[in-house]
């Protein structure tokens, strides 16, 4: 899995050769590797449990449960997606994240790991950094 969603020069390639804004580029970038596997994707779901709509997720790759988290602002705006992520229980999430944005993937890495309340994410995470064009 880890090498499907590590192809940072093919994405980059895509992003700057793409009509699309950075964030978009990536979404759409990923929902065509999805796609090309024979996943079912799904873009800008719903969170919905027990009537409550907790916000949308930036990408879903439905057959092996993976939900793709995109912030490239405030460190604080991860919080939205650390609580989507755990009302959907995904086998695998994918923060994209940017060395560049106050939304720091070292940081994030830290916070999954010394939150006790997050401990549903742990172990089932991959922190990219498209920045850089690296795995935290």
């Amino acid at each position: 899995m880890i090498e499907l969603l590590t192809k940072f020069d093919e994405l980059k390639n895509y992003a700057k050769n793409s009509k699309l804004g950075f964030k978009e580029a990536i979404v759409k970038y990923y929902k065509e590797v999805g796609e090309k596997q024979g996943f079912t994707v799904v873009e800008g779901s719903s969170v919905i449990k027990n009537t409550v709509n907790y916000g949308k997720v930036d990408l879903v790759w439905i057959e092996p449960n993976t939900v793709f988290c995109l912030e490239f602002g405030l460190l604080d705006d991860i919080y939205k997606h650390f609580f989507r992520v755990m009302q959907l229980k995904p086998s695998m999430t994918v923060f994209i994240l940017s060395g560049n944005s106050k939304c720091s993937p070292d940081k994030v890495k830290e916070i999954i790991e010394r939150t006790p309340e997050l401990s549903a994410i742990k172990g089932k995470y991959a922190i990219l950094d498209v920045t850089e064009g690296k795995v935290v």
